[in-house]
């Protein structure tokens, strides 16, 4: 096990890769198979210039089907794959469950699938690779205003796309868009270190000293200091020595004023990095969620003076978090640089060799990319079983998959014969790597420990083979081994959910797995965060009383509120519709159409005088919170009030974003 100075931690993801033998070759299941001609728009246009009789046929029986199709809108096209003939095996895209979880093919994946996909019908648009040939040349999606996805990083509808030719800021910035005057994230190609507000920078000193940085410790007398005892330790504990780590001594220079306090945002103290690396394992975003409730809490008591404090103290933690994991997240960004332009050479030591902590990323990266794919692939198949129809089914479907691919031309992939190409290349990168000594023997315990770990069943096997083989085999004792899966768990956390939360989903189970039965199996969280106490201050310690607002009255939330769902088949009238669609398009935009009564000029602009009732919350929503207590207004400048001061919102009238709106014009 590494020394104390440094927790070991690394590991890995969703699924062993035990897969290997059962896949296809390499060359069959990342070439397209010729029934899958119809997955690239690139492979119709090349086969429709064929001069051959066969392209002649085709080309007739594509014009006599296309005869036969309903007219379509002119702004967009439906990909009619999914009335491609089923295949004729009944378990053609059934997976097979390998080792650790992997999926393999028993057959061919059909090119059928009943998701439609719309793309848009430009002549202008010059010819392009597909986004499936895109995603597999490791390159991201290109779509016009928007960051696609690529095989190793997610798709992104609200970061700014660089301009052709731009160079990439060194930090993630806020831009403007100058077509709309939104401001927008646009990545940077390192990782900001929030406390300097500039680029990460790893350690000089050596391969070691960047490793130790990836998974940072204290030494053993800082250690001996600073950590909880796992057994008894409680959140109100955990809160108030955090808290007494992060107070140190402050001196205001221009009055010379002295006191005890957690330093200015973005300022860290060293004792405040010190406690947090000793209990790293043991605080983490559930600390964080924890602190948020308590804060919460006090708010909704009107204690302001402490539940100012808690904000502080909560806030300060959140910026030790994202101080720690800064370098962890650089090593990964650096990986996913080599990985991804990559995406299906199985030649791996010739992009993810280099130093360990080097390796140790390029391994991250490549599971995560297993576990991200894998659960597109189980998405996908779940999506073409639901069958198509109104009701329970129609919201299975809502909500199974990824949203994007609602957008109108999507920047992801999500079809189930293409996710089935991607996954199985993915899958065989992985274990290319796994395989090769050079460059996964040397890894972290706990990384080893984890790829092991998947391809066995039973919680009870499990922590059979970390006690009996693992942790003989690799000189480590259990204990040390868990905390190092906990702190990887934790550094992982601070990763983005997409791609890379089904592998810290994967670690948080399996650091549950190998705790059972040991102290470590107590959670002092669970009575804080998972609200499992009942509804009241006595008996749960994380409740805190909600309640219902005086929305505006041309709101969104009053507008669902009084709107009628009109079923199938009970629609009434056409007055009686039109009626409606009336009384919510006046209530919700303002204005009025279909002959209503014209408006006075005179008395058009002129606000009258009545006073502003309370809001009448319908009961099934209200169902039975209290009415517009106040208290998340007690602090003033939380993000619910703007930062406008003491009471604000109730001062003046509620405002909202699009008022600060101003029209962008655009430079001649």
């Amino acid at each position: 096990m590494a020394p104390p100075s440094r927790p070991s931690a690394g590991g890995l993801l969703v699924s062993g890769v035990a897969l290997a033998a059962a896949l296809l070759t390499a060359t069959e299941a990342f070439a397209p198979p010729s029934s899958r001609g119809a997955l690239s728009r690139a492979a119709d246009v090349s086969a429709s210039t064929e001069m051959s009789s066969t392209a002649l046929h085709n080309r007739s029986a594509r014009r006599k089907e296309k005869k036969k199709k309903k007219k379509r809108s002119p702004a967009f096209v439906l990909d009619q794959e999914e009335e491609a003939a089923p295949s004729n095996s009944p378990n053609a895209n059934e997976p097979i469950l390998l080792g650790g979880g992997e999926i393999g093919f028993t057959g061919e994946v059909p090119d059928a699938s009943k998701i439609p996909v719309a793309t848009a019908t430009s002549k202008d648009r010059p010819p392009q690779k597909s986004k499936l040939d895109q995603e597999l040349s490791g390159e991201r999606i290109q779509e016009d205003g928007i960051v696609g996805e690529s095989v190793t990083s997610a798709a992104s509808v609200s970061d700014m796309p660089l301009d052709p030719g731009q160079a990439q800021p060194d930090v993630t910035t806020v831009v403007t868009d100058p077509e709309t005057g939104i401001a927008r994230i646009q990545q940077g190609k390192y990782v900001m270190d929030k406390v300097t507000g500039k680029a990460v920078v790893l350690s000089s000193l050596g391969p070691e000293y960047r490793l130790a940085q990836m998974f940072p410790g204290c030494p053993p007398e800082v250690r001996e200091q600073y950590r909880f005892d796992v057994s008894t330790v409680t959140v109100p504990e955990m809160v108030e020595r955090l808290k007494e780590a992060c107070t140190v001594p402050l001196k205001n220079s221009a009055t010379g004023e002295e006191w005890l306090g957690i330093p200015p945002h973005p300022q860290v103290s060293n004792p405040a990095v010190d406690f947090v690396l000793a209990n790293r394992d043991l605080l983490g975003h559930r600390m964080y969620k924890a602190l948020g409730r308590l804060k919460l809490r006090s708010q909704s008591q009107f204690k302001k003076e402490e539940a100012s404090e808690l904000r502080q103290l909560w806030k300060h933690f959140m910026l030790l978090e994202d101080h720690i994991s800064a370098p962890f997240r650089q090593m990964v960004l650096n990986a996913e640089a080599k990985v991804g332009p990559n995406f299906g050479n199985l030649d791996v030591k010739s992009y993810c060799g280099g130093e360990r902590y080097e390796r140790t990323a390029n391994y991250l990266v490549l599971k995560s990319m297993v576990a991200h794919w894998e659960k597109k692939y189980n998405d996908a198949v779940a999506l073409d079983e639901i069958p198509d129809d109104e009701g329970v089914n129609f919201m299975r479907q809502l909500y199974t998959g990824d949203p994007k691919r609602y957008l109108p031309d999507p920047p992801i992939i999500f079809r189930l014969n293409e996710v089935s190409r991607i996954v199985v290349m993915a899958q065989k990168m992985c274990k290319a790597f796994v395989d090769e000594p050079e460059l996964f023997d040397d890894l972290p315990p706990e990384v080893k420990f984890v790829e092991k770990a998947l391809s066995i069943s039973g919680g009870t096997a499990l922590r059979q083979f970390m006690l009996e083989d693992f942790c003989p085999a690799e000189n480590v004792d259990a204990a040390s081994l868990r905390e190092g899966l906990r702190r990887l768990y934790q550094q992982m956390f601070n990763m983005q959910t997409d791609p890379y939360g089904d592998l810290t989903m994967t670690l948080w189970n399996l650091c549950a797995a190998t705790a059972i039965g040991t102290d470590e199996a107590r959670d002092p969280y669970e009575a804080y965060i998972a609200n499992a106490g009942g509804t009241s201050y006595e008996s749960n310690p994380g409740f805190f009383q909600t309640y219902t607002f005086n929305h505006d009255k041309n709101s969104m939330v009053r507008f669902l509120d009084t709107s009628k769902v009109i079923e199938k088949g009970t629609a009434g009238s056409t007055e009686d519709v039109t009626r409606q669609i009336q009384g919510e398009a006046l209530q919700l935009l303002g204005f009025d159409f279909g002959g209503g009564a014209q408006l006075n000029p005179a008395t058009v602009g002129a606000e009258p005088a009545v006073e502003q009732k309370d809001y009448e919350v319908p009961e099934d929503r209200a169902i039975g919170r209290p009415h517009n207590l106040g208290w998340l207004d007690i602090l003033g400048d939380d993000h619910l009030t703007g930062g406008e001061g003491e009471g604000s919102a109730a001062k003046k009238e509620e405002t909202f974003e699009a008022d600060k709106w101003e029209e962008v014009v655009a430079a001649e």
